[in-house]
């Protein structure tokens, strides 16, 4: 019994042994293994001073309107939208404040030599307030420029009669001395620039598809110039707008027997085809 007690406490001693070198051993190891720092972690960036912070966008005040819609700032803005095309607003209202808008931007135009934008602008303005001086001087100033003498000289000549005081009176009558001599050397009479004047305004009614106004138009030009085929074609169109399509079937081929192969032609024959469809009769 002795020896087997001596034994197991060699057993048991030999044992531990072993336990504690495994141990020391295994320490050893953990220490000899290279030290790894850790990376060096990026430090929050410093906040900005205040100088240096995104101000915020600006607010209107209240009361204040944000947009630019309705603010002309012709030296802001130097270069300005493309022409406003006539036909986007119908001649339906009395606006005199965009008639306002209008004369600016046309007056603008005018100096910019774009005359095309600007006789636009004019006319605009005259629909929306008709009998303007401001906005019939600037439409005859536009049209000496286009070498329309004609025109340019019954627009001076208006301008005067609705305001025969003052300086634009003083401007309308200089621009008379200026296109007078023009209008005698083209041989031009007060009846053909009468008849010219309501030719251009009736267009720019139709344009308008203002169909009425252009109808009546049209027919103080017939009553100027009844075989004129362009004042025919015209009134065509008018009464085209107007739903009046026999009426307008007769104009049409009236102008196509004076002019078969003139530069409307085809618009005509088209115009008279499509009426015909529409009422369902023969050609």
């Amino acid at each position: 019994m002795t020896l087997g007690r001596h034994l197991v406490l060699i057993v048991t001693a030999a044992l531990l042994c072993s336990f504690a070198a495994l141990e020391t051993r295994a320490q050893e190891n953990r220490d000899n293994q290279p030290t790894i720092k850790p990376k060096k972690m990026p430090s929050e960036p410093a906040e900005k001073p205040p100088e240096e912070q995104p101000s915020p966008a600006a607010t209107p005040e209240e009361g204040e309107s944000s947009s630019v819609d309705t603010q002309i700032n012709l030296e802001a803005h130097p270069t300005l939208p493309e022409p406003m095309k006539r036909d986007d607003r119908a001649f339906s209202h009395y606006d005199p404040h965009q008639a306002e808008k209008d004369v600016e931007v046309g007056k603008y135009y005018l100096k910019m030599k774009n005359y095309r934008a600007a006789i636009e602008r004019f006319n605009s303005a005259l629909e929306n307030k008709p009998n303007d001086a401001e906005a019939t001087l600037g439409l005859a100033q536009t049209q000496e420029k286009l070498d329309m003498p004609g025109k340019a000289y019954l627009n001076y000549q208006k301008c005067i009669e609705i305001l025969p005081n003052g300086p634009l009176a003083t401007q309308a009558q200089q621009g008379i001395k200026r296109v007078q001599p023009l209008v005698k050397a083209a041989g031009t009479n007060d009846k053909d620039m009468e008849l010219a004047h309501d030719i251009d305004v009736g267009e720019t009614y139709l344009s308008l598809n203002n169909f009425e106004a252009a109808h009546e138009r049209f027919e103080d030009a017939m009553r100027l110039a009844p075989q004129n085929s362009l004042v025919i074609f015209r009134m065509a169109q008018s009464l085209r707008g107007l739903q009046r399509l026999d009426e307008a079937r007769l104009y049409f081929r009236k102008y196509l027997e004076m002019q078969p192969e003139g530069r409307m032609a085809a618009d005509a024959k088209k115009a008279v085809g499509d009426i015909d469809a529409l009422l369902g009769k023969e050609k």
